[in-house]
């Protein structure tokens, strides 16, 4: 009988490894396809600007060193998006390692606090700390979680309105979990920015050199991608009784460290 209920257990692991497995497939293809896009627009508008003044189509040439100008800014952006998509790239492969270290959350979110206050002030939304339970302790790497929430809080506060931003955290003890939750007005939040091919090359770089660095869809990919690395998760949902969308970060406690696979690298 106990060889039949291992030989179960071991069906319904391998049966949960699979759905992971095919699950996290899923996430990176889409990772990819995201990429593509929202890399793909901005280079034919950069390769469009390009083309005009090989062909001398410049009335003059204040005209053509705006040109050049506002392509190099953009170049400088785009290259920059890359680092930073090729550094989670690297983290998810094992080339990057990282430095994981005891968290104190609730230390951790008072800094995060003070550090956007000022930037969601600015748009009208006030941000604040909601109940943080003491001394819950993760084992992370700060700088890669503190990245993971400015992106999301900075999706937020593009977006928001008026309102406040809510963190939160608390710890599921029977699962051996942090969790930090982030509240936040209802809200539509724009996955991509558009672009508009009606526009000439040099109105769309001009518009995309003001937008800022990543999309809102790529900040959540990212944050999300930070997250998996450290053994965590994100989750969003809504509610429709107070009119706030939630995320939570998931996250393990300290005393399933030993456990982490992300230890061995």
């Amino acid at each position: 009988m106990t060889d039949i209920n291992n030989l179960v257990n071991e069906l319904k692991n391998t049966k949960i490894a699979y759905q992971e497995s095919l699950q996290n497939s899923r996430f990176k293809a889409g990772f990819l396809g995201r990429i593509a896009h929202e890399i793909r627009s901005p280079l034919s508008s950069l390769m469009g600007l390009h083309q005009l003044i090989i062909n001398d189509l410049c009335e003059s040439q204040e005209e053509e060193r705006e040109f050049i100008e506002e392509a190099y800014n953009y170049a400088k952006k785009l290259m920059g998006i890359l680092d930073r998509l090729i550094s989670v790239s690297k983290l998810e492969v094992g080339k990057l390692s990282l430095e994981i270290q005891k968290v104190n959350i609730g230390e951790l979110l008072t800094d995060i606090q003070e550090v956007m206050t000022l930037q969601a002030t600015n748009r009208n939304l006030k941000l604040i700390l909601g109940d943080i339970e003491k001394d819950i302790i993760t084992p992370v790497d700060r700088a890669r979680l503190t990245d993971a929430l400015l992106f999301l809080l900075e999706v937020i506060i593009d977006y928001g309105e008026m309102g406040e931003i809510k963190l939160s955290c608390h710890q599921d003890k029977e699962n051996q979990t942090a969790i930090i939750t982030i509240n936040f007005p209802c809200q539509h939040l724009a996955i991509s920015e558009d672009i508009d091919l009606v526009k000439s090359p040099i109105q769309e770089l001009k518009q995309l050199n003001s937008l800022p660095q990543l999309s809102s869809g790529m900040k959540i990919m990212l944050a999300e991608s930070l997250l998996e690395t450290m053994a965590g998760k994100l989750i969003l949902n809504a509610s429709e009784e107070d009119n706030l969308t939630r995320w939570q970060l998931f996250l393990p406690l300290l005393k399933t460290w030993t456990n982490l696979d992300i230890m061995k690298k």
